[in-house]
């Protein structure tokens, strides 16, 4: 006869072995049909978008929103102590500070996206028409001033390289003269389409935009409430060491990618600003236009100077080759400077993570979400890198291990004696024959 503890062991079994089939079954199912669930995603973040768009914006202007209501209670509890306030007059006088405090930060907070998004089209719309306008009508011009400084200054100095250098300027003219009229003028009529749909997109764009600004007021107003609502469900769902795991984990979360970008965005203001005084000083055309461009792009992390400078060369090459050259000279100066002295001093050790792992988390996390990937991929392969070390160091403790990393260097084996390791190096004679 089956005793009750065995029952419930076969139970457990077959509601194991139940799971394991259903799991199986679900991913098999996805595997199969991996583009109608990547249609399924992208329609719940087309819904959601006005709401990536508030909580996006909240993010950014938290700290502003923070600074100021705390300035504000800080002004309120000095004039309640001055006058002598207290008991139930002094409660009531805060919470009504309290509440001017939120309405005033608020109003900066809506102030300052709006500013920044005006400040932008203000700057680049007028920008972007004029240099296309004025493109349009001095590429004949600027393409033939092009050509004949080339060969003025690869004159009588070596044919060869002078007879290949424009012949492959005079084939590049001729294929973008070629574009133009066999390709860009019969397909107009598609292309005009195709901004109808880009005038579309700005719309949907808009309307996100200003729904998304609602939604921040609404997160800035109950993020302290929308956090004890988290909480209140991590507690309720997981074992409390687990619960405290992960609010430790979501608070490292928001800290590191808090002052990551909100750090970036800084010092891509600050290069931005660098970029068009040092160009309206070198008295380079479209400064404005070009600084923004770079100011946006090195948000980028290492190679957004450069993506900055394409457009801006460009540009620069249908002025003058000379000054182009001159622009990309300068762009190297200032991404060294900013990689080397402005960056660290404003992002400093935010993430922890050595070069060569934000050169592969930039690279990894932007062949897979393309922009934004290279964008949030240092504070994103951060916080993976820190969960991971913190199961290494659980399975290594387990097992009575070191989880001091130098402990593993030139490391032949690790013998137990007793109840303790010994970490036995590979010898030096062995060493010295793999380095021949």
């Amino acid at each position: 006869m089956i005793n009750k503890k065995t029952h419930h062991r076969y139970i457990a079994w077959g509601l194991t072995a139940l799971a394991v089939v259903v799991a199986s079954l679900l991913v098999f199912s996805l595997l199969n049909n991996l583009n109608e669930v990547g249609r399924f995603f992208a329609s719940i973040i087309h819904v959601l978008m006005p709401f990536i768009y508030g909580f996006v914006m909240a993010f950014l202007t938290a700290p502003a929103y923070n600074r100021v209501i705390r300035g504000l209670k800080g002004l309120a509890e000095r004039y309640a102590k001055r006058k002598g306030l207290s008991g139930e007059g002094r409660q009531r006088f805060l919470r009504r500070t309290a509440v001017l405090a939120r309405f005033l930060a608020t109003v900066l907070s809506l102030v300052i996206i709006l500013a920044v998004v005006t400040a932008l089209i203000a700057m680049l719309l007028p920008q972007i028409i004029s240099g296309i306008t004025e493109l349009c009508y001095s590429l004949p011009e600027s393409a033939g001033s092009v050509a004949s400084r080339l060969k003025r200054m690869l004159d009588g100095e070596n044919p060869e390289i002078e007879a290949t250098v424009l012949a492959l300027y005079d084939q590049l003219y001729e294929t973008v003269n070629s574009w133009i009229s066999s390709d860009f003028l019969p397909n107009l009529n598609k292309y005009l389409s195709q901004m109808t749909t880009g005038v579309v997109k700005i719309l949907v764009f808009l309307k996100n935009f200003f729904i998304g600004l609602i939604v921040m007021v609404y997160g800035l107003n109950m993020k302290e409430l929308l956090a004890a609502q988290c909480k209140k469900t991590i507690y309720a769902l997981f074992p409390l060491p687990t619960a405290n795991d992960i609010v430790t984990e979501v608070r490292y979360v928001k800290t590191v990618f808090s002052n990551f970008i909100i750090g970036k965005l800084i010092d891509s203001c600050i290069i931005a600003v660098i970029c068009y005084i040092c160009m309206s000083i070198m008295k380079m055309p479209y400064s404005l236009l070009i600084s923004v461009f770079v100011g946006v792009t090195n948000v980028i992390p290492f190679f957004g100077p450069f993506i900055g400078a394409i457009p801006g060369a460009f540009i620069l090459l249908m002025v003058s080759p000379l000054q182009m050259l001159q622009f990309l000279i300068f762009i190297l100066i200032l991404q060294q400077f900013d990689g080397n002295i402005l960056g660290p001093r404003i992002l400093g050790s935010t993430t922890g993570l050595s070069s060569f792992w934000v050169l592969f988390s930039i690279l990894f996390f932007g062949g897979i979400w393309g922009i934004v990937g290279m964008v949030v991929g240092i504070p994103t392969f951060a916080v993976l890198s820190r969960l991971f070390q913190r199961l290494l160091s659980h399975l290594l403790e387990r097992r009575r291990l070191s989880k001091d990393t130098g402990d593993y260097q030139k490391v032949q084996c690790i013998e137990k004696a007793g109840e303790t390791y010994c970490y036995r190096r590979i010898p030096e004679s062995d060493l010295q024959t793999e380095k021949k």
